[in-house]
């Protein structure tokens, strides 16, 4: 099983040896599952684009807080709704006797909830997911062995290789059976592809509120008097002094020699941000697939046209929806489950105040776990 560790917890960290000789033990610390890609991407990026043009990538988009404020509730939502193998008779739903124990354990430390959220986070942001599975022994005329244990595997160690027999690469390494993994495709090409315009446009205007917060005062012209002419040194000098001054406590405070006098030019009105944020804030809702009021925007201002109301939990499994199908359709492949069969998730902790307990109301088949 170290190939299995290892795709989770990197190449050479897949297991450890313990004190019984023989015995292999996944180690205690795992890679987090937040790791980003290097900064060399970022580097590249602002070498061709220049430095004042953001990367689009998921740490900035994290930065953009109503896209962290959905990415938060759908992965809120979801990541702990449990997963059920059944079949449809009708209308209705019939859960299998015996589920899957790999639905709600792991053999490692990535939880069944942090496994399902970093999928939800990947199809979020990138648009597609992988996941490595361990499985058993294959049974006489069935096409695939039964799973026994998947994780996720972060999307920096992973990418399409076309000369890849399976079309992925992990590690730079070519996944040869199909078997062995499980690739997620999201419900849209993700939001670093679909929102880069968004997410460049909410780090711009915050820099522009902070600035104006450091320097309060409108744009400040220090002029020299005609009688006395000032050096360039002397000007940049100037300069420095004034911007440092206003940045300061008593920033509304200065003084001027005789040579020089100051004018200001126009004025940054504080409703415009307000404006701007929240016409993004709607942006932010379109590309999640959520409603601008469950992401908490301002209603200081009279354009705002939207507020939150109560009894959104209920109506908030709509909108997940978008979220949710995919994954069941992927686990519902027959290299997943067998033919006739499905996996739903149980959608009761959507609507349920306080949440129903975790888990099928069935008991797991012990006979699906390998020791």
């Amino acid at each position: 099983m170290a190939w299995f560790y290892d795709l989770f917890f990197g190449p050479g960290g897949g297991v450890v040896s313990s004190s019984a000789a023989g015995v292999q033990e996944p180690p205690i610390r795992p890679t987090s599952p937040w790791a980003g890609e290097s900064n060399v991407a970022a580097l590249v990026y602002r070498d061709i684009y220049g430095s004042n043009v953001d990367a689009a990538d998921r740490a900035a988009a994290m930065k953009v807080s109503p896209i962290k404020r959905g990415r938060a509730i759908i992965v809120g939502s979801c990541a702990d709704l449990p997963l059920t193998l059944g079949k449809f008779d009708g209308t209705d739903w019939i859960p299998a006797k015996r589920q899957p124990n790999w639905f709600a354990n792991t053999g490692t430390v990535q939880t069944p909830w942090h496994r399902m959220a970093t999928t939800l986070d990947d199809l979020i942001f990138n648009g597609w997911s992988l996941w490595a599975v361990r499985r058993g022994a294959k049974t006489e005329g069935a096409a695939h062995a039964p799973i026994l244990d998947a994780v996720r595997v972060a999307p920096h160690r992973w990418a399409f290789d076309d000369a890849s027999p399976t079309g992925v690469s992990v590690d730079n390494v070519h996944v040869i059976d199909p078997d062995s993994v499980i690739l997620f495709n999201g419900p849209d090409e993700g939001v670093l592809a679909t929102g880069a315009d968004t997410i460049r446009a909410w780090l711009a205007l915050s820099r522009t509120r902070l600035a104006k917060a450091r320097n309060p005062i409108p744009m400040t012209v220090l002029q020299e008097t005609e009688e006395n002419r000032v050096t360039q040194a002397e000007a940049e000098a100037y300069i420095a002094a004034w911007s440092d001054k206003r940045s300061q406590e008593n920033g509304m405070v200065g003084f001027l020699p005789k040579k020089l006098s100051m004018t200001t030019h126009g004025d940054t009105k504080p409703e415009m941000f307000d404006t701007a944020f929240n016409a993004l804030r709607l942006d932010a809702g379109n590309l999640l697939n959520l409603p601008a009021s469950l992401l908490d925007g301002s209603t200081a201002t009279a354009s705002l046209t939207y507020v939150t109301t109560e009894g959104q939990r209920t109506s908030l499994i709509d909108w997940l929806e978008y979220w949710l199908a995919p994954i069941e359709a992927r686990l519902s492949m027959p290299d997943v489950t067998p033919l006739g069969s499905v996996v739903r998730f149980d959608r009761r902790n959507l609507i349920s105040v306080p949440n129903d307990a975790h888990g099928p109301a069935v008991d797991p088949d012990p006979e699906a776990v390998q020791e």
